[in-house]
């Protein structure tokens, strides 16, 4: 709060602005409300996206080791990819098998190891001249938390690790969700750093409990903070819908469904909502729907291989893929939606759930979810905003998405549903809590 003295929080945060990716925006947010908390942060990020894109708070870039330069090595701004990159595919030849050979057994944790290592130095220096008394990393990657755990052993500053997807509990990479020895080492660097570390946070109360039950010794020093929206974005976005360069020419006579962001958490895996995209064509078929009256709009980062499935339904006009967007350009089209469409084609998503519904709730729009049973399907049932359906499955897809269309499948919070409660100052008001504890502790 204004007039207390203000704590210094070095933040090892990998995805930063002005990167546009699911993992920006969490630290992004915990990072401007901070200080009205009574924390300065110190962010430490890569220099890889570039420059600006923070909020007034103090950004330091370092490179990436043995890392090319050039264009080949930028990422596509704003994709929506962790990492930078939608769904890029392994090179041909040779390399192909040499580069996932080394992100598997040479690059532990992952290939932002790179990254962690020139973040060494900097971060030692900004603890040990006082620039900072606390310690925040978040995953993924986990190669930050490899950073955090040695910074604690050499300072013994407090260390508070975010864990923005569970680390081993469904886990992105695709060497890991095979299972294996290459799991099993994973575990063992995950328990040594819940060991050490004086806090744990995780984005879903599911991965909290799952993790007290996993490492009950140190099940009292993890916390369940989710993931949210700043208010003054949605607004900021509401009042510049006429600056929108893809929603403010769509008439308002035609309905708006949106889905913003990639479709699979796993970006080496092609997923197309093949349910959805036959219901629409039936429905155009039929005559319910038509360029005129209907538009699809999907922003954010694809793979490749997902962009061809797409193209294949041949929906013309009734299909806009704009590529990746920036944050703001996400809300506007939130907000012009008549329904947002959340989609998942993982079979399980016990612990996780997508960031951009917390921003689809915000927006007070109606959501059509198809998603599997766990966090993420639990938090859309409860709010009363959604129109879910089990499967993606045209059959299932077709009558709900037509009844919305008429203007029957309206949808409003339930009683006791407060998505207040997922606001940017109230979630770091969460974080203050632990990071008071942890300090003074």
């Amino acid at each position: 709060m204004a007039g207390r003295d203000q704590k210094k929080l070095l933040m090892l945060c990998y995805h930063y602005p002005p990167a546009v990716s699911g993992g920006v925006e969490r630290s992004a947010r915990f990072a401007r409300h901070l200080s009205e908390c009574g924390w300065t942060p110190v962010v430490l990020t890569t220099s890889r996206w570039g420059e600006g894109g923070g909020a007034g708070e103090e950004v330091v870039r370092v490179g990436e080791l043995l890392r090319r330069t050039g264009a080949a090595a930028a990422p596509r701004p704003g994709s929506g990819a962790p990492g930078g990159t939608a769904g890029v595919s392994a090179p041909p030849g040779i390399r192909g098998p040499l580069i996932r050979f080394a992100e598997k057994w040479l690059l532990i944790p992952d290939k932002h190891v790179r990254w962690a290592t020139m973040a060494f130095f900097p971060a030692l220096g900004a603890l040990l001249r006082g620039r900072a008394g606390a310690i925040f990393t978040t995953s993924p990657p986990a190669s930050a938390h490899l950073l955090g755990l040695k910074l604690k052993g050499l300072t013994g500053k407090p260390w508070i690790m975010d864990l923005r997807d569970p680390w081993t509990l469904e886990p992105l990479a695709w060497y890991l969700r095979s299972g294996g020895a290459r799991l099993s080492l994973e575990k063992r660097l995950e328990r040594l750093c819940f060991r050490y570390a004086d806090a744990i946070i995780t984005s879903t109360p599911e991965a909290a409990g799952r993790y007290g039950e996993i490492y009950p010794a140190w099940a009292r020093k993890v916390h369940a903070i989710p993931n949210g929206y700043d208010a003054d974005e949605i607004e900021a976005a509401r009042t510049s819908i006429s600056r929108s360069d893809i929603v403010k020419d769509i008439g308002e006579k035609i309905f708006v469904m949106s889905h913003v962001g990639t479709f699979c958490r796993h970006t080496d895996v092609p997923a197309c909502p093949s349910g959805l995209l036959e219901a629409i064509r039936n429905l155009a078929r039929e005559g319910v729907v038509s360029p005129d009256t209907f538009r699809l709009i999907l922003a954010g980062g694809m793979n490749p291989d997902t962009e061809r499935l797409i193209a294949g339904y041949d929906l013309g006009g009734l299909v806009s893929m704009t590529g990746p967007v920036a944050h703001i350009e996400a809300l506007r089209i939130m907000l012009r939606s008549d329904l947002l469409f959340l989609y998942d084609p993982n079979r399980e998503a016990r612990y996780y759930v997508h960031g951009k519904l917390y921003e689809y709730l915000a927006s007070g729009r109606r959501i059509l979810g198809v998603v599997p049973d766990g966090a993420a399907r639990r938090l859309l049932e409860s709010s009363g905003h959604a129109a879910a359906v089990t499967g993606d499955d045209e059959k299932e897809i077709r009558p709900v998405l037509a009844e919305v269309l008429s203007g029957r499948g309206g949808a409003s919070a339930r009683p006791g549903f407060d998505v207040t409660r997922y606001e940017g100052a109230r979630l770091t008001s969460m974080l203050e809590g632990v990071l008071e504890k942890v300090y003074h502790g």
